[in-house]
């Protein structure tokens, strides 16, 4: 069972110029040029974007809940889990090809990224993560059941996760995060209910 950790908790990796943080919310206003990446494809390594993070055992499922207004290209938010520069993962909404995706990046060495279309009806999304002894399983959840995004073979190490905001392109993206919860890792982590 999850139970909900307070954002005043965390430390910030990147802290942004305009935030508010409470116990139970988080709101992140963007820089500009803020991103996470590395080498792949672009040639350039990022890793500027926001994030408030929380300390978590090898072995754990973590998920926020947010909003945001994505407009711009490439903006980001939703849920990063950070060991160091070259080792991470980060899962949520990306605005890419002119609209709301669901998008994945797994980063260790080097970035790799997928996407797949979100839900345009969709104004909160929760994203999961959970890192078991094999991998670490993203999954999305809008207006109905989880999604499984993404099975990435990624061993966690020991890691810091929590909510993170990019904005690459443009600056100023308004997220406001909700409902930080964290604990061990379900029975069946793959196919998760409630």
């Amino acid at each position: 069972m999850l139970e909900t950790i307070p954002f005043d908790r965390g430390g910030w990796l990147n802290p942004p110029a305009r935030s508010q943080i409470a116990p139970d919310r988080l709101m992140i206003e963007t820089q500009a040029q803020t991103d996470f990446w590395r080498e792949t494809h672009y040639g350039f390594t990022h890793s500027n974007g926001h994030a408030c993070l929380f300390d978590m055992p090898e072995r754990f499922a973590a998920e926020v809940t947010f909003t945001g207004r994505f407009t711009s290209k490439y903006e980001q938010a939703g849920l990063l889990l950070w060991e160091s520069e070259t080792r991470w993962i980060k899962a949520g909404i990306e605005n890419a090809d002119g609209r709301a995706n669901l998008a994945v990046v797994v980063t260790d060495g080097r970035s790799d990224w997928s996407m797949a279309p979100a839900d345009g009806a969709v104004s909160d999304w929760t994203i999961r993560m959970t890192a078991t002894d094999a991998a670490v399983i993203v999954h999305a959840r809008g207006l109905g059941n989880w999604q499984i995004l993404r099975v990435a073979n990624f061993v966690s190490r020991g890691a810091r996760v929590g909510p993170m905001a990019c904005s690459p392109l443009g600056e100023g993206l308004q997220v406001e995060f909700a409902d930080f919860r964290a604990g061990p890792v379900p029975e069946e982590p793959l196919y998760i209910s409630g």
